[in-house]
């Protein structure tokens, strides 16, 4: 016997036991509260089933059968804790509950994981009540609910209510445009930003709202960045305010595509830096004048020492430049051609505190009055050491007289000892001193500084800074301004 034909069977026992005993209009209104019923049950977006006393499936709806995927005589005569769409999930929690509903008490729905007949994991919400015959407990009702569809769309639905809510809490522009660049999305920052309502910006490309030659500049960029298909950052852009003022903006997106691979446009974000570079520029600004005070003092500094000293002016800013040249010549880093080029400028400092007889005196000098002279550098030490150079400008004009044979002033400095940059400052110091005219000899030019320090290479002068030296002059044709 097919499964209809048990159904149509059992309906009509079910019927005929109903009719027995009844006036015909009692019938007929029973017949149709059962079809009724019956529609109720197979129309219900739920899963229900019906279970005896013991627990056993009497009867289920197609909504049942749907979400379980198992055929009715797969159910039915089966404990209902005890179907195979269960398992051993949820056995001992499942039969307490169904005890409470039998006992005539309220049972607390309940979520459960389940496997339908065809292996899909399924997460569902069970509730037992109990139903009654002859004002008796004959059994419950199970009804089932599939909410693995509700829990992901709860999830998206969360997930979405978050994402709005830090996109319009955050500081930042939110943005999206499409393939062409024109705006598909904008987030409500921009009135704070830009002074226009998001529905001003929609179906606008952001070129237009940068200024002429910002946007002509950035056609090319953006039409770059489209082409290579990838996320960038920091990209700085520069748009007006509704009323005309300029908005500087750092942007970084990243772009989105079809399902074919083709790029549909990009999404990402402007933050409003503009008061960030009117910080750093006032910083530039500020640092720019506290350089330019700073070369004023040195070159203040430097002038003091050529005032007392008449027969060597101009002998400090021509070390420099030559050093500095050299320093270039050996590829020194910018920082060390810094170094060369301030303490050329102050390696004569200590000076100020040798008096003037000596300094300008003509004909050689005698030992007391060389050991005067000689603790100029110690002197210069004392003064530039109180003072915070970025640099180690003390350290290299105390060294400046130190040679590689150990036999320079003030404390005998050896080769490793002495800094590269006082080795420099070393060789230009003589060559400048035998090519310019002293209080104690004329001038011996330039080529017999030039053999002087070829002699001593090695000896008493750096043989990597001779060689630069030289270079300087014979290959790159150097002249002191």
């Amino acid at each position: 016997m097919t499964e209809a034909a048990r159904d149509s069977v059992v309906r009509e026992n079910w019927n005929m036991s109903i009719v027995r005993g009844s006036s015909e209009h009692e019938t007929t209104e029973k017949l149709e509260m059962l079809d009724q019923l019956k529609a109720l049950l197979s129309g219900s977006t739920e899963g229900l089933a019906l279970t005896g006393l013991r627990g056993e499936v009497i009867r289920v709806n197609r909504t049942f059968l749907d979400i379980s995927g198992y055929a009715q005589q797969e159910i039915v005569g089966r404990c209902f804790e005890a179907l195979e769409m269960f398992g051993n999930v949820a056995g001992g929690d499942m039969i307490r509950r169904l005890d409470v509903a039998l006992s005539g008490q309220q049972a607390l729905p309940f979520e459960t994981a389940a496997v339908s007949k065809s292996g899909q994991q399924l997460e569902l919400e069970v509730r037992f009540s109990s139903w009654r015959r002859m004002g008796r407990i004959a059994g419950a009702v199970a009804t089932v609910k599939e909410i693995s569809n509700l829990k992901r769309m709860k999830s998206l639905q969360d997930d979405e209510e978050r994402f709005r809510d830090l996109i319009e809490t955050t500081s930042d522009w939110v943005w999206e445009t499409d393939e062409k660049g024109v705006y598909t999305y904008v987030s409500p920052r921009v009135a704070d930003v830009l002074g226009y309502e998001p529905s001003e910006m929609l179906g606008k490309s952001h070129l237009d709202f940068m200024p002429l030659e910002e946007a002509r500049q950035a056609i090319g960029t953006v039409a770059a960045v489209m082409a290579s298909r990838e996320p960038f950052k920091f990209m700085l852009m520069k748009k007006l305010h509704k009323t005309g003022n300029p908005v500087f903006l750092e942007t970084s997106g990243t772009p989105f595509f079809n399902a074919d691979g083709d790029i549909r446009g990009y999404r990402g974000v402007h933050r409003d830096v503009t008061e960030r570079r009117k910080t750093a520029e006032e910083v530039q600004r500020t640092y720019h004048k506290l350089e330019s005070t700073v070369e004023s003092v040195i070159q203040a500094m430097a002038l003091t020492v050529e005032k007392r000293d008449y027969c060597t002016a101009g002998h400090q800013q021509r070390v420099k430049q030559l050093a500095c040249a050299i320093a270039r010549e050996m590829q020194l880093s910018n920082d060390q051609i810094q170094i060369v080029r301030v303490a050329g400028l102050l390696h004569d400092l200590g000076k100020i505190f040798v008096p003037v007889e000596i300094l300008t005196k003509p004909g050689n000098l005698t030992e007391t009055e060389f050991a005067i002279i000689k603790t100029h550098p110690q002197s210069a030490y004392d003064v530039l050491g109180g003072i915070e150079f970025p640099w180690p400008i003390a350290e290299v004009v105390f060294q400046h007289h130190e040679r590689m044979n150990g036999s320079g002033y003030p404390v005998g400095l050896h080769d490793g000892e002495i800094t590269t940059e006082a080795r420099i400052l070393a060789v230009a110091d003589v060559v400048e001193a035998m090519t310019f005219h002293r209080a104690y000899r004329p001038a011996l030019g330039l080529e017999a500084a030039l053999r002087e320090i070829v002699r001593q290479k090695e000896s008493l002068y750096d043989a990597d800074v001779v060689e630069a030296c030289l270079g300087v002059f014979l290959d790159r044709g150097f002249s002191w301004d």
